[in-house]
């Protein structure tokens, strides 16, 4: 062959037809170069380098993370709202209100489903 860079495609042999700067490129057998396809390049993640055990515990982790800012973070806030105004009554911390409404929320939530659940169940 001519070119030996060449990675794929159709390419003539020259087998000793004229060797030197007369020879003839049009003789020869015919051989079809057959190379897979470039890898496609796919930029490596520095999470992809973490065993298996710290993935789970970052994913659940951000799972929780977002799950706390939903419902408690804005109870909290409420809370600490409310004691900035002094609507608090003698004993009460921030954190047994929070936990008091959050407890009140799920309550209402569990309220709300079973009401549904009655309802569906009725016809």
């Amino acid at each position: 062959m001519r070119s030996e860079e060449r990675s794929g495609g159709i390419g003539r042999l020259d087998r000793g037809l004229g060797r030197g700067p007369d020879r003839d490129y049009e003789r020869g057998d015919v051989r079809i170069i057959v190379t897979p396809a470039p890898a496609e390049y796919r930029k490596e993640r520095a999470f992809s380098y973490l065993p298996w055990p710290v993935k789970l515990v970052l994913k659940l982790g951000l799972f929780a993370l977002a799950m706390v800012s939903v419902f408690v973070l804005p109870n909290y806030l409420d809370c600490r709202g409310q004691r900035d105004s002094g609507l608090f009554y003698h004993g009460m911390t921030v954190s047994a209100c929070t936990r008091q409404t959050v407890y009140g929320q799920i309550g209402s939530t569990q309220k709300r489903f079973e009401d549904i659940a009655r309802a569906i169940g009725s016809r």
